[in-house]
């Protein structure tokens, strides 16, 4: 994982948070994707344009978890949302 990517949101993406959740749909592909708390937090600041490592920053003053385990689910979020088609890196859309 590289802190210092930032990842777009696909134009093809809408959402809708429910209190603590976020739905995620790809309009495009029909992919839906269901987020936690933290997911959704992860969603709003890729939303901000914040690189990977401010994400982690961020997440590590906020969420009571260690960083570690932090840095484990925002990986395995942001692999989840790349292969879904939902996000990619800035400047290398495919």
């Amino acid at each position: 994982m590289d802190l210092s990517h930032h990842y777009q949101v696909d134009n093809e993406v809408t959402f809708q948070k429910l209190e603590e959740a976020t739905v995620l749909v790809h309009l495009a592909t029909g992919r839906i994707h269901h987020t936690n708390a933290t997911g959704s937090r992860i969603w709003e600041l890729l939303e901000e344009g914040r690189s990977v490592g401010e994400i982690l920053r961020i997440l590590e003053n906020e969420f009571d978890a260690s960083p570690d385990r932090l840095a484990g689910e925002v990986e395995q979020f942001l692999e989840q949302l790349s292969a879904e088609q939902m996000i990619h890196v800035a400047g290398s859309k495919t």
